[in-house]
């Protein structure tokens, strides 16, 4: 398609648009177009990026055209940028004298708006030239990708393209229903893992493989083997066509009732598919022109509801940093959350274990989906953010403050990224804690977990793990202050490296022996008369009083930190 070109890809017959209408897929027939269509206007665009966008200079109103998303290249010749477009101003900041260029730019080739990134609003000079250029400026927080703005322009301006009254492109389970209406049978959408994004709800009979479908929210594994050794997948991917498949009959003699494919594909890219089942009633002729249709008209909505979702989870991902990193008005966070600031909270932290910095990036990315929707599936409030090489989630305590079930929900998390995406991850649980302003408590208990967890113990509670961690928090400050560990243990170390004695060695046994002289004796492998003899001589050399609790502790700590 050409840029501005207009497309129509609801050519449907009348009564197909009806069933648009009634399930609120469409309120007006024929007039769903793609990016450039003249209806769509600034106001409207924005109508759809309603707390994602914001307007701080609008000279002409928003009442004007919007056509692209265009990306601002500074190395690229100015008429790059044409009529009505909506440019993104990348790498350029509202106190650049960059910015002021790019508006006299955009505004000499009568695009649309300019879009940036700030919190702070503009400087008055900065609002200024806006007004003398003509050209609305917008602003996106700083969290959103450029990439994701892109996508959310592309689909907003489609939404905005549509006509007034038309449902907001990415109800899915709306489309599963109109879908079943128009092709004559039990729908559903997948995406391209065969994961149930949305199902028509019917009310007549289906088979088994749908019901299990459905309850699993997934293709079952066994279904998805077979259909791959028929080359049924292959088909689906390599075609713009719909796919027939015939009824299957599994090991357990339960029957897959016939099928209509086709898949759904946004350029190149394939978003997923539409799988129609038949129903009491064989598909008609007109059913695979119905399914093609809605596959262009599904493709807007998974882009919409995919780009929403992402967009969602990565905005509330950036409110639970503040909140670990102490920024920002817990009460406004809270809000923005939809949590209760005087509420109960945990912490898990997911370290993402790799040795090969270059590929770090890309598996944080995977392993943050990974760990939003799985924890996004236990506690539909979770929200989950990445630092570095480790995966914060925020999720509701758990009253009684038993975190078992959290354990065996890391557990197999865990499990579960290692077998399916080879992401190897270690899981450490923080203390419940008690309103968000002591949700950092909760994060700095998680992060000494994963000090001590290892290959073979890969998951813990702060709970299981109390003792490593406060020893390893004295190390901490030891090694901060390293004074500390000055004092009469070092007489013995002097003493063994001069003489060649084991007074440090038979010290520190006969302490891990709660003063046990027999016990310790047998772990060192002499007479327990021997080790009383090297005990008097420690507390002749040094001072030590062995009977002394505080002088025990003191000497303990000073050997074990050294």
């Amino acid at each position: 398609m050409q840029r501005g070109e207009v497309l129509d890809p609801l050519r449907l017959p009348d009564a197909h648009a009806d069933i648009l209408t009634d399930t609120g897929i469409l309120r007006r027939r024929h007039e769903v177009r793609f990016v450039g269509s003249e209806e769509a206007t600034l106001g409207r665009v924005l109508e759809h990026l309603v707390g994602v966008a914001e307007v701080l200079a609008a000279p002409r109103g928003l009442d004007v055209p919007a056509g692209s998303p265009t990306i601002h290249d500074p190395a690229a010749p100015e008429d790059r940028i044409e009529a009505h477009d909506v440019v993104l101003a990348v790498g350029v900041r509202p106190g650049d004298h960059a910015l002021d260029t790019l508006l006299r730019t955009a505004g000499a080739a009568q695009a649309t708006a300019v879009v940036v990134k700030t919190a702070e609003g503009l400087p008055p000079h900065v609002t200024a030239v806006a007004a003398d250029a003509g050209i609305a400026v917008v602003a996106v927080p700083h969290e959103i990708t450029w990439s994701q703005v892109h996508r959310l322009l592309a689909t907003a301006l489609v939404g905005a393209s549509a006509a007034e009254g038309t449902a907001p492109i990415g109800d899915l389970f709306a489309l599963a229903n109109a879908v079943s209406a128009m092709v004559g049978g039990a729908t559903t959408i997948e995406d391209t893992r065969s994961r149930v994004l949305a199902y028509s709800n019917d009310g007549g009979e289906i088979d088994e493989p749908r019901r299990r479908t459905i309850l699993g929210r997934a293709v079952p594994p066994e279904w998805v083997e077979r259909l791959t050794e028929r080359g049924v997948f292959k088909q689906l991917w390599s075609s713009h066509d719909v796919v027939h498949v015939d009824g299957l009959v599994d090991d357990d003699d339960i029957d897959l009732k016939p099928r209509l494919a086709i898949a759904v594909r946004a350029g190149d890219e394939v978003l997923g598919s539409i799988w129609v089942a038949e129903t009491t009633t064989p598909f008609d002729a007109r059913a695979e022109q119905a399914l093609r249709e809605a596959a262009e008209v599904a493709a807007l909505h998974i882009v919409r509801s995919r780009a929403g979702e992402d967009l969602a989870r990565r905005v509330r991902g950036e409110q639970v940093r503040a909140i670990l990193e102490g920024r920002g008005p817990i009460d406004v966070l809270a809000d923005r959350l939809g949590a209760d600031a005087g509420g109960r909270f945990v912490v898990l932290a997911f370290e993402l274990c790799t040795g090969d910095d270059s590929a770090l990036v890309a598996q944080r990315e995977r392993a943050l989906d990974f760990v939003s929707i799985y924890c996004e599936a236990y506690r539909r409030k979770a929200a989950s953010v990445a630092v570095a090489s480790t995966i914060y989630t925020l999720l509701p305590g758990p009253d009684d403050g038993d975190t078992g079930g959290l354990h065996r929900m890391a557990r197999e998390l865990v499990d579960r990224a290692r077998e399916s995406t080879k992401l190897i991850l270690h899981a450490g649980i923080g203390s419940v804690v008690t309103g968000l302003d002591a949700v950092r408590r909760s994060r700095a208990d998680a992060d000494q977990v994963l000090r001590v967890l290892t290959s073979e113990r890969t998951v813990a509670s702060i709970d299981e793990v109390r003792a490593e961690t406060m020893l390893l928090e004295l190390g901490d400050v030891v090694r901060e202050r390293p004074h500390l560990l000055v004092g009469d243990v070092d007489a013995v170390l002097a003493h063994d490296a001069h003489h060649g004695t084991v007074y440090a060695a038979s010290l520190r046994t006969y302490l891990d022996a709660f003063g046990d002289v027999p016990t310790a004796a047998a772990r060192l492998g002499v007479h327990p008369n021997t080790l009383r003899y090297r005990l008097r001589r420690i507390g002749e050399l040094t001072g030590i009083d062995l009977s002394d609790p505080q002088q025990r502790l003191a000497a303990e700590l000073q050997l074990r930190f050294r």
